[in-house]
């Protein structure tokens, strides 16, 4: 079990996340898999072997370096060898993750082959860095694809289970191949775009992936464009141009979704005035704040509340 504080609740578990020897340092013994829930879920000077985090419940909150990363039920994190990191959920909530560890030599032997095979799954220039025999992935999140949902599925109905005969290493392989699928079909999306070099979209999908991972770790403060297109190192029109194609919308009405949404939970679960709550989602005025909420949640904030606390009353 990961050394996380907290009340955790095992739902399922296999082989090792990771094991500390004698002088602190991590060791690969096996692979290994956790599927659980924790209630105030805390992990401070943490480090990892390579691995994978899924959110099926809650978000949950990784500081690595100066970045702050957002693993949900839509996007989800590669942590290369050795990262070191901090975790905790976001506003408090409980989290249901599923974390996948992988002994170093496995996933050698995992790249080693299907670079020999020519299989297609790790052909050219991916998301990743194979220049070296562990795989190196980019620090930012990746969207959870149709397909990779049904391989988590699949892998959460059927490989894990204790009746299946299904073996570890066949869950293994199947979710590292089900991963970095998932990251070359991120590149589909620049498909009708005039950009020859496969090198130059990932580097692209990259910045702008950044971009995003600052706005949900900034949606509640002052975020603007040109501060956006400067993280993204783009101008202000290529920035925003991209981040809609690419992700299906634009930059401000992303910000305003995130708003939208931390401003659901508070008014569910804080006693907070819609006054508060308006400031602390990053609106600064009341009226415009109602508004757009009621556009998002065909309700307004103080509706919204009460409706959905009588709901949760008559199902208690």
């Amino acid at each position: 079990m990961i050394a996380y504080k907290g009340q955790h609740t095992i739902h399922r578990k296999g082989g090792q996340i990771y094991w500390r020897a004698e002088h602190g340092q991590i060791e690969g013994i096996n692979n290994g898999y956790a599927h659980f829930t924790s209630k105030d879920l805390l992990g401070e000077d943490q480090k990892t072997r390579f691995s994978i985090r899924f959110g099926l419940k809650g978000t949950q909150l990784y500081h690595i370096n100066d970045a702050q990363l957002r693993v949900n039920t839509d996007q989800f994190l590669v942590m290369n060898h050795e990262t070191e990191y901090s975790v905790s959920s976001e506003y408090g909530e409980d989290t249901t993750m599923l974390a996948f560890c992988f002994n170093e030599n496995f996933v050698k032997d995992f790249v080693s082959y299907h670079m020999r095979t020519q299989a297609g799954l790790l052909d050219g220039f991916g998301l990743y860095d194979l220049s070296d025999p562990l795989p190196e992935f980019p620090l930012h999140t990746l969207p959870i694809t149709d397909k990779l949902r049904v391989a988590i599925e699949d892998a959460m109905g059927n490989k894990m289970n204790r009746f299946n005969d299904t073996d570890d290493y066949d869950l293994f392989s199947s979710m590292l191949e089900s991963v970095f699928a998932s990251a070359n079909s991120s590149l589909n999306v620049f498909q009708d775009q005039e950009i020859v070099k496969r090198s130059t979209k990932v580097e692209l999908y990259k910045r702008l992936s950044i971009a995003r991972d600052y706005i949900q770790a900034h949606f509640s403060e002052d975020v603007n464009l040109n501060e956006l297109s400067k993280v993204a190192c783009l101008s202000p029109y290529h920035f925003h141009r991209a981040f809609k194609h690419t992700f299906g919308i634009t930059p401000k009405k992303f910000v305003t979704g995130l708003r939208i949404e931390k401003a659901k939970w508070l008014l569910l679960n804080k006693s907070f005035s819609v006054q508060t709550i308006c400031t602390e989602v990053g609106f600064k005025d009341v009226s415009s704040f109602t508004r757009l909420f009621t556009s998002y949640a065909g309700l307004t904030p103080s509706v919204f509340r009460n409706q959905s606390r009588r709901t949760v009353s008559s199902l208690a």
